[in-house]
């Protein structure tokens, strides 16, 4: 565990957060600040039809069933455990320059998208295609493989374990066995199959999730203010701390509030343009709208309120066990099943959403046939497995996962930005 947390903190340290920070202030500037203006050009734009592929809708969730998961639950609740509440306020700025990345990397995706009958696109094509960077895209297609079978299945494998395992009384084996058998069928089911059951379930869990922590919030109303001060006095704590930018960048409650933060919404990270590259989207910006409002929905909507329900509540604990202490001073022993019903919903429609990249990325290096059919069977087995692992240790391997992955890709943002700034002048001017 300490050679785990040396290795993400070392990923993690100021060169990796400037990067983020200054990729989003960038793409801030050249896309004419689109996160003043993402929502409502989203809601005038109009429904694009095509037969092939994911529908835009099925991207959308898709992309959000692999954005929502264990990290908006057990991660927020890590970040202020390890950060302090100062982290969330990180999480935030995290997030708002992820808008402006996750809009870049989604209008590059759908601009560079390879088309079929089964259309193929993501920062494996733009690098190559776009950027020139083929070996970069190779690296990321590699990474991203690798990522799937850790970030997407057993991070989230494990938090359906320990949710739902002390619930039913079933040994941590036996469990892992049954997530494995319950997520094979989809996964074997291949692209379609898995945006057909992300449309579903992604509504839903959000749903739930955001009215169980509304009623939880509501019953703690008073103690909102004292909540938000202590997001913004912890964030004010690193800079006097640590002694100027040095110490701003290298304390724990920035650390952990943007890595806990992209490892929820993923901006930056390149795995969300997958699933929208893969779409029948016509239009590179309106699809990079739908990018900028995920990373509002998830981060700014759904962490922010899981951060508050344990502001609040002063609910202790670790991961998992700190969310559900938040509601259970509403819920009662109904607390366990709520959030154990919701860790499923989000847990497997991430595994599903990871599954899909993995998927688009062995198809873009042309895995052989038989890789490509036995994957499935490796991620289900990864969910399973993830049975005999601590959650703290794999949310330290996902952090790591995020920043490899990472890299690659926001090179290619950088080197296409000029790209993203003309097709976003252009789509201004038409819509004017």
């Amino acid at each position: 565990m300490k050679l785990i947390e040396q290795i993400r903190y070392a990923l993690w340290g100021p060169f990796t957060i400037l990067l983020f920070v200054l990729t989003g202030l960038m793409l801030t500037v050249r896309t004419r600040g689109v996160q003043f203006w993402c929502l409502g050009r989203l809601l005038r734009g109009q429904k694009q039809k095509n037969a092939d592929g994911l529908t835009p809708f099925q991207a959308l969730c898709t992309s959000l069933g692999g954005t929502l998961g264990v990290g908006n639950l057990a991660g927020v609740a890590a970040a202020i455990t390890l950060g302090g509440p100062g982290a969330v306020f990180y999480m935030l700025v995290a997030a708002f320059f992820g808008m402006a990345a996750k809009y870049a990397e989604l209008l590059l995706a759908v601009r560079y998208r390879k088309p079929g009958r089964e259309p193929l696109g993501g920062p494996m094509v733009y690098l190559s295609e776009g950027a020139g960077l083929p070996v970069l895209g190779k690296i990321f297609a590699l990474c991203c493989i690798v990522c799937v079978l850790g970030t997407g299945a057993a991070a989230q494998g494990c938090a359906i374990v320990e949710s739902v395992s002390p619930l039913l009384g079933l040994p941590r084996s036996v469990m892992g066995s049954a997530v494995a058998l319950a997520v094979l069928p989809a996964l074997l089911g291949g692209g379609k199959t898995i945006g057909r059951v992300a449309e579903i379930l992604v509504p839903v869990m959000t749903v739930l999730y955001v009215a169980g922590a509304c009623a939880v919030l509501a019953a703690h109303a008073d103690a909102l203010a004292g909540a938000f001060a202590a997001i913004w006095s912890g964030a004010r704590e690193p800079g006097a701390a640590g002694g100027g930018i040095l110490g701003l960048l290298t304390a724990r409650a920035v650390s952990n509030g943007f890595s806990k933060g992209i490892f929820s919404h993923e901006a930056g990270m390149g795995s969300a343009p997958i699933a929208h590259g893969c779409s029948n989207a016509s239009d590179p910006c309106a699809e990079g709208l739908l990018g900028a409002v995920e990373v509002f929905i998830d981060t700014c909507a759904v962490c922010l309120l899981t951060a508050l329900c344990i502001l609040c509540t002063g609910a202790e604990g670790d991961g998992l066990t700190r969310t559900i202490g938040a509601f259970e001073t509403v819920f009662g022993r109904f607390a366990d099943g709520f959030i154990a019903l919701i860790v499923v919903f989000l847990a497997v429609s991430t595994i599903l959403g990871w599954s899909f990249y993995g998927l688009a990325c062995l198809r873009w290096l042309q895995a052989p046939r038989m890789i490509r059919r036995l994957y499935p069977f490796a991620v289900a087995a990864s969910a399973g497995f993830s049975a005999f692992f601590p959650l703290d240790a794999l949310l330290l391997l996902a952090d790591i996962a995020s920043a490899c992955m990472a890299f690659p890709n926001l090179i290619g943002l950088w080197a296409l930005s000029g790209e993203v700034a003309a097709e976003t002048r252009q789509f201004l001017k038409q819509k004017q």
